[in-house]
């Protein structure tokens, strides 16, 4: 039986970085999504630093949740900065299936396009470390 992660953050530009790093994970019948909870554009320094590393992000559905693939969901990654973005309002049967990763919006920490380009690198590595986590963690999950 498949089962489905799904990554949220508020534009999607980190949720989609996020599901590009898992499908880059040793594990088997998993497979990933990503939504925002607020309508947005592509951030083009999300994909340039994915392409940075050879991953291509440019052609990923951008899309807002839905709330029948929430429930469908077996793991629910809500990535948000708790100090620059709305909160995620979840619902409470969901709470269960859901880990929250407190990682930093560069788009709303940046002053300048020069910071908001560093601040989308240093967030693809934080990122990819986490999901990285995610593999030790998603056998264990049934």
């Amino acid at each position: 039986m498949n089962k489905t992660v799904y990554f949220l953050s508020s534009s999607q530009q980190r949720s989609l970085m996020a599901e590009a790093w898992a499908e880059k994970l040793d594990v088997s019948d998993w497979s990933f999504k990503s939504a925002g909870w607020v309508a947005d554009g592509r951030a083009e320094f999300s994909v340039l630093a994915m392409k940075e590393l050879c991953i291509d992000i440019s052609s990923f559905p951008l899309s807002r949740i839905e709330m029948k693939e929430l429930g469908d969901a077996s793991v629910i990654v809500a990535i948000q900065d708790r100090e620059y973005d709305d909160k995620i309002e979840l619902p409470s049967e969901l709470e269960e299936k859901v880990i929250y990763w407190n990682l930093p919006n560069p788009r709303k920490r940046a002053a300048t396009l020069i910071e908001e380009w560093v601040h989308y690198q240093e967030i693809c590595d934080e990122i990819a470390m986490k999901v990285k986590d995610l593999e030790h963690l998603l056998p264990q999950l049934h």
